[in-house]
């Protein structure tokens, strides 16, 4: 079962940890989802922080997928 997250911090040390990151889009919001070996975290974020979440993750190299 995901586990939704609502603090950014906690998401992004998530995040840098993933073994993938998908990315889904909806109108209001995007949906962020990292999969590590346990569990998925996922949380909903406005598009443009979004954009800047996930411009910091693929500079560490992370790999990510629209969905």
């Amino acid at each position: 079962m995901p586990k939704e997250l609502f603090l950014l911090a906690l998401w992004k040390q998530y995040g840098e940890r993933a073994e993938e990151i998908r990315v889904k889009r909806y109108q209001d919001y995007v949906k962020l989802k990292a999969r590590l070996s346990g569990y998925l975290y996922t949380i909903k974020l406005p598009p443009d922080k979004a954009e800047q979440v996930l411009s910091e993750l693929k500079s560490k190299n992370v790999k990510i997928e629209e969905v």
